[in-house]
């Protein structure tokens, strides 16, 4: 395309059109400039096709269902990241898509977040090398992608209105760090997050969108909206927002009127719709190639095995073998949770359930034990599995978290699994003690049975084809090798972030600022469940012969190089993570006790030894200076630590580095509670000197005058709100009818939270931003203006 000789042919008409979407799914196509549609569709773990593009929520093609990204994380391998980039890119290059709207790289903030099964880990080092194989796997293959949800979406109660305020080094450190690295990879689109941040919506927030990701970062591509996320769309366009999505005329209309009035620059226009002709033209050639989605799924199994992480196995009860007698126990076994609620739900190509690939064995039997959609105990069920587990030599406990208790719109209440399952599991380790427990779920749980168990096995949402991967695991057919890209806290009270989660409906502080998951605990010296990094194998790796090629570092071109040997001793071939770390010794400014540099996961045979090398440079060991407003890495001694995970220490190194610059003083000095004398109490004193503003107003009280960023429980007690919440509500189930009742949930709990214009561009076309704007004035009690608004057009 010549962009600059299609820009003058445009009308300003096709101009704004080009920056809303054509329809839910779909960029706008001008045919008398050849100008093609761009098709999008959630992918983040297989291909999220809408039959119908018209329509955001109806019925999707059939596709295969890859393990969730938080399954993927665990398995610290960014190959296996990078072939499931590339199985999901070949499926939607069959049904002519054209970019993945993934992969998500939000930081685990709190185990609670609803969505935590879309994200890769709480630490930025493994976000960012497991999203880079997944995207290149995806390029290579001729497919864009879409990283979100940028930035600071923790949460999913109040995501769209909430305001997330983090300090600078928090946001430099820990939920940008992704991102900034991940625009080096050139991906076709960053998405935007619902919320606010520092009080703006992040899709008109010019700090966030064109200071910093566009020119801080150097992102040139298109920045798009998450669904439903545009607030002003004017606003957006001047923060370099592209694209708003879902199409709505409404947005079109605006940005019409206000180029007219002069509110907007034609060279502002002009540089956002060069940039979708850019993505346009990228994909117009791209043709339609057939694939095996029973290839898929054999493959699909590969990954799950992967990454299944064993946190328990006491005497070696595992690996099973063909000899002993075995009860398989769990509802879970059968109707297996392999993937999220949401925006991610994939129609899945075919399902192989635990049940399956298990009970084919001579020497399996299989017990329900309890029901899956409740979580009482059911006596008759329990009784059933307490009469004959004594007659077996192991005992398969299959359960974990039901769909309803974790999902995109809602966040989670509690940390526990289901009480019906807790007490099954103890009740059967009392009468047997060869118990193994299989879970299926979405993020941490608390584990009350541990200690009355020899074996646990955590395959998260392993995708559709889990019960391959469940048996070969568990048979030793596949040595296990993943390990936890997040911390299992003792207690939701020991998370850093737990005073300060989900606090209410409008502020929310990210008041433990850097100490985040591992990060904290580590410098807590708190105890933890399981600790970032923890995973086991059958075999028994030893680690020997650390050595560098020097122990200074001057200058930011020198590379130090940090090898060790790792020995594999065996029985069995298989896979070790290693990870290193490095602690700062007395820094001068407070930092975690422990940060991951970098991983490697590499395969030795049984009794074989492999050395594994990293390459470190001076930034490397670099913190973000909010007084330098830069990166920068001090003097001192630095200790490297080849570490089993971020509790346990293998082997260290003390390294030097001497810059010779001098040290410039930094504010977190002052503020006791940010260091571990001050006990890491993230006092909001302290926090409010970080980000420069007090600390308040989580919950707030709206009265009128009402506005379209308003939500029903806010206008609820008022004569007219009592209607309106009424109406709204009987539409929304009407559209919601057809829909699974995980998805009605999903939708249902998080819809009284939803902006009023939020719940207007969700009723497709049903209600219209200018009949809102007229009922909301009615509220207000502003009649005439709300008689303007009813005889007024979108």
């Amino acid at each position: 395309m010549d962009y600059k000789k299609i820009l003058s042919e445009l009308t300003i008409e096709e101009k704004a059109s080009l920056l809303v979407g054509k329809d839910a799914w779909r960029t706008k196509n001008i045919d008398r400039l050849a100008i093609p549609s761009v098709f999008m569709a959630d992918g983040p773990h297989g291909l999220r096709k809408v039959i119908d593009s018209s329509s955001i929520d109806e019925l999707t093609e059939i596709a295969v269902c890859y393990p969730s990204l938080v399954t993927v994380a665990s398995s610290f391998d960014p190959e296996v990241a990078k072939q499931m980039g590339s199985l999901i890119a070949k499926e939607f290059k069959a049904q002519d898509v054209n970019v993945i709207l993934g992969p998500g790289i939000n930081i685990k903030r709190h185990p609670y977040c609803g969505r935590n099964f879309e994200y890769f880990s709480e630490d930025p080092v493994v976000t960012t090398k497991l999203a880079k194989g997944y995207i290149q796997g995806a390029k290579e293959e001729g497919i864009g992608v879409c990283i979100k949800h940028y930035a600071l979406n923790s949460q999913e109660a109040y995501r769209a209105s909430s305001s997330s305020i983090a300090d600078i080094r928090a946001k430099q450190e820990i939920y940008y760090k992704s991102f900034r690295e991940l625009v080096k990879l050139d991906p076709e689109m960053v998405m935007c997050s619902y919320n606010r941040v520092d009080g703006t919506y992040a899709s008109e927030n010019i700090t966030l969108l064109k200071k910093t990701l566009r020119e801080e970062f150097g992102f040139q591509n298109v920045i798009v909206s998450d669904w439903n996320a545009v607030n002003n769309r004017t606003d957006a366009l001047i923060a370099t927002l592209d694209l708003e999505m879902p199409g709505y005329i409404y947005g079109v209309h605006k940005l019409i009127k206000d180029f007219k009035k002069g509110k907007i620059e034609l060279s502002v226009l002009d540089q956002a719709v060069e940039r979708i002709l850019r993505l346009a033209d990228k994909f117009k050639d791209q043709e339609m190639e057939p694939v095996d989605l029973d290839q898929h799924h054999e493959q699909a199994a590969q990954l799950a095995a992967q990454s299944f992480v064993l946190m328990k196995n006491k005497d070696s009860i595992l690996p099973l073998h063909e000899d002993e007698k075995v009860l398989l126990v769990g509802e879970m076994a059968q109707k297996i949770r392999y993937q999220g609620g949401g925006s991610s739900h994939i129609n899945t190509y075919k399902v192989d359930s635990i049940f399956d690939h298990l009970v084919y064995h001579d020497h399996v039997d299989f017990y329900k034990g309890y029901r899956i959609d409740s979580d009482e105990i059911d006596s008759e069920l329990t009784k059933e599995v307490l009469d004959v587990v004594g007659l077996y030599d192991k005992v398969v406990f299959v359960g974990g978290l039901p769909d309803r208790y974790e999902s995109e719109g809602y966040d989670r209440e509690h940390l526990r699994m289901p009480q019906n399952q807790e007490y099954l599991i103890q009740a059967i380790a009392k009468e047997n003690p060869n118990v193994v427990v299989v879970l299926q779920m979405g993020s941490p749980i608390l584990m009350p049975f541990l200690d009355h168990v020899k074996g646990v096995l955590n395959c998260y949402l392993g995708g559709e084809a889990l019960g391959i991967a469940v048996e070969r695991v568990l048979f030793g057919i596949v040595n296990p090798s993943g390990r936890l890209a997040e911390t299992f806290p003792q207690s939701e009270m020991d998370v850093p972030s737990n005073p300060f989660f989900a606090t209410g409906n409008h502020n929310v502080f990210y008041q433990e600022s850097i100490y985040v998951g591992y990060r904290y605990y580590a410098t807590a010296k708190k105890d933890v469940l399981f600790p970032f990094g923890y995973g086991l194998s059958y075999s028994h790796f030893e680690y020997s012969n650390i050595r560098a090629n020097k122990t200074k570092i001057k200058t930011a071109d020198e590379t130090l190089k940090i090898s060790v040997d790792i020995t594999n001793n065996g029985p069995f071939d298989g896979k070790e993570v290693c990870m290193l770390f490095f602690e700062a010794k007395n820094p001068k400014t407070p930092r975690p006790k422990r940060e991951l540099l970098n991983f490697q996961k590499v395969t030795i045979e049984n009794s074989n030894t492999t050395t594994v090398t990293f390459s470190l440079k001076l930034s490397d060991f670099a913190y973000y200076h909010p007084k330098k407003k830069a990166f920068t890495t001090d003097d001192g001694t630095y200790c490297l630590q080849f570490m089993r995970n971020a509790r346990d220490v293998y082997l260290e190194l003390p390294i030097q580095i001497e810059t010779g610059k001098e040290y410039t003083e930094c504010v977190w000095n002052n503020l006791p509670s940010y260091q571990v004398k001050g006990h890491l109490e993230f006092k909001a004193e302290d926090f409010a000197v970080l980000i420069g503003q007090e600390v308040k107003d989580q919950q707030v009280h709206f009265q009128r005058p009402f506005t379209i960023n308003n939500n029903i429980e806010d206008i609820q007690d008022t004569f007219i709100g009592k209607i309106v919440k009424k109406q709204l509500t009987k539409m929304m189930e009407a559209r919601l009818e057809k829909q699974t009742e995980d998805f009605r949930m999903m939708v249902l709990k998080s819809f009284y939270q939803y902006p009023l214009r939020f719940l207007v561009l969700h009723s497709d076309g049903e209600v219209s931003i200018n009949f809102m704007e007229g009922v909301i004035a009615l509220i207000n009690r502003k009649y005439f203006k709300a008689i303007k608004h009813f005889f007024t057009k979108d």
